[in-house]
């Protein structure tokens, strides 16, 4: 087993153990931390994840980004294909589950990665190298392999008790600009 996958085992134990008082915290702590930067995230177009489990919640951060007049985009999973496709959030109550439970978007207004100003990655730890280690499908790391100059900013939203020493990348992954955690905004 190699270090990322043991992390990736470690982490995801650590993560699903999480208490509803900490989800609670970490979730008011990222509303927070949004909040104190929300020029930088004001009125622009922005891909988040639908959290599903112990992932840092963001239903309440969509909501909050919707308030802030930006527009979101939900990734989706195209069946057969490891590139996700990016889709107009028009109401959350819209959503369906895909078949790893995750809510996604029906077909509305896509959005090419390139054209968007922020995408946030989940996380199962990070690094403050800019490094993820996500669930281990790569669906990230090929649907942004080919952004190019001026790319969107790249943020993880992740618990704070996520971050790592080290999260051994390798070449095809995907390094972000920074991470938000109920505590911090690191800048990488």
């Amino acid at each position: 087993m190699s270090n990322k996958s043991k992390l990736r085992k470690e982490y995801l134990q650590i993560r699903e153990n999480t208490s509803e008082d900490q989800m609670q915290y970490s979730e008011e702590g990222l509303l927070s931390m949004v909040r104190f930067n929300s020029d930088l995230f004001q009125g622009r177009k922005i891909s988040c994840y639908s959290s599903i489990g112990r992932e840092m919640p963001t239903h309440s951060l969509l909501d909050l980004l919707i308030e802030i007049g930006s527009e979101i985009y939900l990734p989706k999973i195209i069946e057969n294909s490891k590139v996700l496709k990016f889709y107009k959030l028009e109401n959350r109550q819209s959503l369906k589950k895909n078949k790893l439970g995750i809510y996604e978007p029906s077909d509305t207004e896509e959005i090419a990665p390139a054209y968007l100003d922020i995408i946030l990655l989940p996380c199962v730890c990070f690094d403050e190298k800019g490094y993820r280690i996500g669930m281990g499908k790569g669906y990230y790391d090929h649907s942004l392999v080919n952004l190019s100059y001026p790319k969107p900013d790249i943020f993880i939203v992740a618990h704070e008790f996520q971050k790592v020493e080290e999260c051994f990348p390798e070449g095809h992954d995907i390094k972000a600009d920074g991470c938000i955690t109920e505590t911090k905004f690191y800048k990488f």
